[in-house]
Formats: C-alpha cells, sequence, structure tokens
C-alpha cells in the first residue's frame, strides 16, 4: 500500500468552479497526509491543472496532485447527425453510466485508492455502481447545503450508500428553508474556502499580477459563468452608477474559462465606467487584496472567498440554479450586516451605497468577525481518517469489452468517420471544448490501465 493513502478527489461537472475549488481546498489543506487525485467532470479542469503547473496555484506541484478529466453526460461529443445524434441529444445519459463507472473502477485501481469523495448535488448511478463494485475502499459525499425549496431532493437518500457525508458550513445558513434544513445525516464542518489554504497577494502585489492601476479604486464585477442566466444587463447598471456616482473607480471584470457571458467585450469605458477584463484568472482568491469592493452572484465560494477576504460586497443572487439558493445565502449573510444585497430600490442604489466609504468600512467590520473557513482542514481530517481505515481496490483493471448495444447509438470514431478518439496525458481547456472526443489519462499510466481504458471507452464510442 502507498505510504500515504491515495484519496480520489471528484467533482461534477457544475456550471462554475465550486465543485473544484472546494476540492482541491481539501487537497491543500494541513500537512500533507493524502495522495490525491482529482478527478472531475468540469470543463475547468485542464485550466487547474495549468495553473498547478505554473505555480500559480501556490503548494500545489508539492503535493504532487494527479489531475483527470472525464467528459459528463451533458458533452458535445454525440454522432455527427441522423438518428443516432437524435437519441443521445435526448437520452444524454446514453450508457455513460456505466462508462463512469468503470472508469472510476480502473482508476481506483490504477492508483491503489482507498477513498472516493464525490463533491455534487446528484450521486450518479455509475458512481453507486463503483461503490458497489468497491465496498473496502469508503466513500464520502461532500453535500454543499442551502438546497432550494422544492429542488429534487430524492438523490438525498443515496446519503445511505455512503460511509460519510460531509456538509460545508455556510455563511448564509441560517437562512435555509429548503430540504437540508435541520437534516442529521451528515457531518457539518466550518465553511470551505481556497482562502484558507493560499497565501494571500499584498495589495500591490496583486495588482501588479492582474495588470490593475495602483492608484486608483477597483472594484470586482465577479457575475459568475454566466451559464443559467444573462449577467450583461446588471453589470450594465454596475458600470453606468460607478461611472455617474465614482468615475475615479475601474472595473475589473471576471471571465472564467467555462464563462459565457460577454460583460467587458464591448471594450474599455464604453457604456459605462472603465473596464478590465481578469480573462481566466485562477485562482482569483489569492489576489482578492488587489480589490476595493465587489459585486458579485451569491455562489457558495464568491461568497466565502470574498467574505473571508473581507473584501465588502454586493451580492447579486442567480435565480436560475435549480438547488442552490443564492438567494437565501445572500439574504442570510446581509441580515449578519456583511454584505449588502439589493433591496427594493433596485440594484443601482446599492451599488450606490456600496461606494459610500463608511458603508465599506462597516462591511469590513461585520466580515472580521465571522468565523473563519477551515472546513477544508477539517473535512481533510476526516477524509484521511477514513482511508487509513479502508482497503485500497484490488479490482483488476481489465474488465470485460462492454456490450454492443441494440440499437447502436454510439459515436463512430476512426478512419472514415471524420472523428478521431485521442487516448492523451496531455488535456487542454480548447480539447474538451473541441469537435473530437478525448480520453483524458493520468501521466504516468501503466500499459493495463491504458488498455482498461480502451474498452470502457467502448461504451460510448464505436470505432470504424
Amino acid at each position: 500500500m502507498p505510504a500515504l493513502p491515495v484519496v480520489i478527489l471528484m467533482t461534477s461537472n457544475g456550471v462554475g468552479m465550486g465543485h473544484l475549488s472546494r476540492q482541491l481546498t481539501t487537497a491543500l489543506s494541513g500537512t500533507r497526509r493524502m495522495d490525491a487525485v482529482l478527478f472531475s467532470l468540469s470543463g475547468a479542469l485542464p485550466r487547474v491543472a495549468a495553473a498547478d503547473r505554473s505555480g500559480e496555484l501556490a503548494g500545489a506541484r508539492a503535493r504532487g496532485i494527479r489531475y483527470e478529466y472525464c467528459p459528463s453526460r451533458e458533452s458535445g461529443w454525440l454522432p455527427a447527425g441522423g438518428w443516432r445524434r437524435a437519441l443521445r441529444t435526448r437520452y444524454r445519459s446514453y450508457r455513460w453510466h456505466p462508462y463512469l463507472r468503470d472508469r472510476l473502477v480502473s482508476l481506483a485501481a490504477e492508483t491503489g485508492a482507498s477513498a472516493v469523495v464525490f463533491d455534487g448535488v446528484v450521486p450518479y448511478a455509475g458512481l453507486l455502481g463503483a461503490r458497489e463494485i468497491m465496498p473496502e475502499v469508503g466513500f464520502v459525499w461532500m453535500r454543499r447545503g442551502l438546497w432550494r425549496p422544492g429542488s429534487p431532493s430524492g438523490q438525498l437518500a443515496a446519503s445511505a450508500r455512503f460511509d460519510l457525508v460531509v456538509q460545508p458550513g455556510d455563511l448564509g445558513g441560517a437562512a435555509d428553508r429548503g430540504p437540508l434544513a435541520g437534516r442529521t445525516d451528515a457531518v457539518r464542518v466550518p465553511p470551505v474556502s481556497l482562502t484558507d489554504v493560499l497565501p494571500p497577494s499584498t495589495r500591490e502585489e496583486a495588482r501588479a499580477v492582474l495588470g490593475l492601476p495602483q492608484d486608483r479604486p477597483v472594484l470586482l464585477l465577479a457575475p459568475g459563468s454566466g451559464a443559467l442566466g444573462s449577467v450583461e444587463e446588471a453589470a450594465a447598471v454596475v458600470r453606468r452608477v460607478v461611472a455617474e456616482r465614482g468615475p475615479e473607480w475601474v472595473v475589473a471584470v471576471t471571465r472564467q474559462s467555462i464563462a459565457q457571458h460577454a460583460v467587458g467585450e464591448d471594450g474599455s469605458g464604453a457604456g459605462g465606467a472603465e473596464v478590465v477584463v481578469l480573462d481566466d484568472v485562477y485562482p482569483l482568491a489569492a489576489h482578492l487584496a488587489a480589490f476595493d469592493a465587489a459585486v458579485g452572484a451569491a455562489g457558495y465560494n464568491s461568497v466565502h472567498e470574498l467574505l473571508a477576504a473581507g473584501v465588502p460586497t454586493l451580492l447579486v443572487p442567480s435565480v436560475h440554479h435549480v438547488t442552490d439558493d443564492q438567494e437565501a445565502r445572500a439574504a442570510g449573510v446581509a441580515a449578519r450586516g456583511a454584505a449588502l444585497l439589493a433591496g427594493d430600490d433596485g440594484l443601482g442604489s446599492a451599488v450606490a451605497r456600496l461606494l459610500d466609504p463608511d458603508v465599506r468600512a462597516g462591511l469590513r467590520a461585520a466580515c472580521a468577525a465571522l468565523e473563519r473557513p477551515t472546513g477544508g482542514r477539517e473535512t481533510a481530517d476526516l477524509v484521511v481518517d477514513l482511508a487509513r481505515r479502508s482497503r485500497h481496490t484490488r479490482q483488476p483493471v481489465l474488465r470485460p469489452e462492454p456490450p454492443r448495444p441494440v440499437p447502436d447509438a454510439r459515436t463512430p470514431v476512426g478512419p472514415g468517420t471524420g472523428v478521431e478518439l485521442r487516448l492523451t496525458e496531455e488535456v487542454e481547456v480548447a480539447d474538451v471544448r473541441g469537435p473530437d472526443p478525448v480520453e483524458h489519462l493520468l501521466p504516468g499510466s501503466s500499459p493495463g490501465y491504458r488498455a482498461a481504458r480502451e474498452r470502457t471507452a467502448g461504451w460510448l464510442y464505436r470505432r470504424a
């Protein structure tokens, strides 16, 4: 068995960086006591791995974190057309769950993992299938709280299938009004935030890295990925009010590698305050000292990073999420005096209040009194303890060839199809967005693992 327990930290695809950042926080927390493998369905995983390689993700390289990308059931690698594409478009999970199951089982065997930690809302059937095949491996569900009332909660029954359920704390948790309120099946830990594990930059250092002026106040506009609804209208209001009330301010707009919004694309100063686009900065949590104020979505990570860093913040919750109750989170934090929330007088009035120095001073004081986001450390303690008490998988890497389906709606690949299936140990964001499917392998994969992955790909792809 490895000197350190191997832990697979798995995330769902999500629409932002929340699941990835929480798992990274767990991997980076405390002294190095686990060999972490980050296995993610998120198209942002290559950006995180690149931040590790470049040194942007401080401390990750020394811990030897390994990364492997897995396409989600929402990936665009479908047959080119015809009835096969129509069927796969309608049935997005076509053969994907056994594909995910076999990938997890083979990865655990390749790495000698003794624990799997899943961060996501829905424990996939493929994940639970791997649990059945590997009963000796410890399974953990990192289950973020604050689910919306009426959100599909049937999957909560899956809690009994895990050895441990961990619920990270939430600064707005007192406003919880959904199906997790009062639930007692999880170990509750403090909030989880990258700010607890990354060394913060000074104001001058952060602005130099981000290309921001040293001599002007800067407002961070962090609209999230924009995947769940247009954010351009709200951003236009922010820029207009800043231009009218604080023309000396610069607005810095974040745009992640998986972002779908177009804020800032109209050029600096067009239609409002001067704008600097922070394109694909990760992790931004290390550079929050650069900002004098922020306007952002009320997602878990943005709230717990901004407030932990003491940035005076106006929260604009998204109402388009299926489960994440951003409205409750924002209301709960605002009730503690730690953030602003637009009232009946509208977003513009709230932005004007944020530009008031006295209001910002009050927000900074309230943030300083909040509980610290040390939940990553406690989660790491729980996971390592479970991994030590579990056994690494002894499942054979080579598994039977997936049966040929009837009807066969797999994506044709190979000569004559115009589509190549590439097995590679290196993957970029452009690769996971490209037209050709990618099977990403851990660096240094064994021949047996490569052979197993060739077989597993047969669930989704048909070689010509």
